[in-house]
């Protein structure tokens, strides 16, 4: 019976709820719904700026989405193809056909490795520390390009609480410019102005920043891949 009744009472709450509103909506006067149209139109020049914003940034993380993965910064093959080339040793035949086997490849692990074993004649000390420069040289250059999206989504933020500023300025002015009263739907536009920027500013940066930092995290770990892979390459070159 107690289970019976701990069951039905969410459903009697949510009845409850829908009858009050029910009520509510019944003995409610009639309004004008505004749709989405009116609310950007009535939230000013900074929304416009906002949506532009969103298209930019939204468009920036699906490009991204699709082009910085580990298939393609890490292209599958590549290592065991350099592997079963160097697993002899690193004879200067071999050696060209590592070469061979990563030219033209523009990924991540393809350019460590060609730009290590350009240095093939300076020992493997060197071949390592070039590995290293370089493959810090491609972090950062995927990065500069996932670090757009978080400026984009942190420009939205700032961008709306402009807008939401504005808002309430105009608001303030409408007040000032009317000692003796006001009527709420003066203020209706100003405000809504400012709730408006401000929603839309937090929706893009929400969602942004939640791009930028999925996408930082896997330009991260591919770039802790590519140099795990790289050094086991290189261990063909160490001097026993």
């Amino acid at each position: 019976m107690r289970r019976f009744i701990r069951a039905s009472l969410p459903v009697l709450m949510l009845t409850m709820a829908m009858s009050i509103a029910g009520g509510a909506e019944a003995s409610a006067p009639q309004q004008h719904s505004h749709s989405l149209f009116d609310l950007i139109i009535k939230a000013g020049p900074i929304e416009f700026l906002l949506i532009f914003l969103s298209l930019i940034t939204y468009s920036l993380a699906l490009q991204y989405v699709f082009t910085i993965k580990r298939d393609t910064l890490i292209p599958d093959g590549l290592a065991d193809e350099v592997h079963n080339i160097l697993a002899e040793g690193p004879t200067e035949e071999a050696v060209e056909s590592a070469r061979n086997a990563v030219a033209g490849d523009n990924s991540m692990l393809g350019n460590i490795v060609a730009a290590a074993l350009d240095k093939r004649d300076f020992g493997y000390e060197v071949m390592k520390e070039t590995a290293e420069h370089v493959g810090l040289a491609e972090h950062n250059k995927y990065m500069s390009r996932v670090s757009w999206i978080s400026m984009f989504a942190s420009s939205a933020t700032l961008l709306g609480l402009l807008g939401t500023v504005s808002g309430i300025i105009k608001a303030f002015l409408v007040m000032s410019s009317n000692p003796g009263g006001v009527d709420p739907n003066m203020l209706a536009g100003s405000i809504g102005e400012a709730l408006v920027c401000t929603a839309t500013g937090l929706g893009i940066a929400i969602g942004g920043l939640y791009f930028f930092f999925w996408l930082r995290n896997r330009v991260n770990q591919c770039a802790l891949d590519a140099a795990v892979i790289t050094g086991e390459l290189l261990d063909y070159f160490r001097t026993k």
